[in-house]
């Protein structure tokens, strides 16, 4: 995020919630391929940041959500 405008950090960050929120594997894929699809052109560090943490990452997805505080 450090090198993403100003302006698109909200936005980037909608979607890159929709990455880690997601509830399966396949789901956190589709939005990542959304991810790359409207911000990948502009912006492809921070898509290449998300494929090369996916290994480390999917494992998060196996756990249960947690209950809003």
């Amino acid at each position: 995020m450090r090198f993403v405008s100003y302006q698109d950090r909200k936005k980037i960050a909608k979607s890159m919630r929709s990455i880690y929120t997601a509830p399966t594997v396949d789901a956190a894929e589709l939005a990542l391929k959304a991810l790359d699809t409207e911000w990948g052109r502009q912006y492809p560090g921070v898509v290449d940041v998300w494929r090369r943490a996916r290994a480390r990452f999917i494992p998060f997805l196996h756990y249960p959500p947690q209950p809003p505080r």
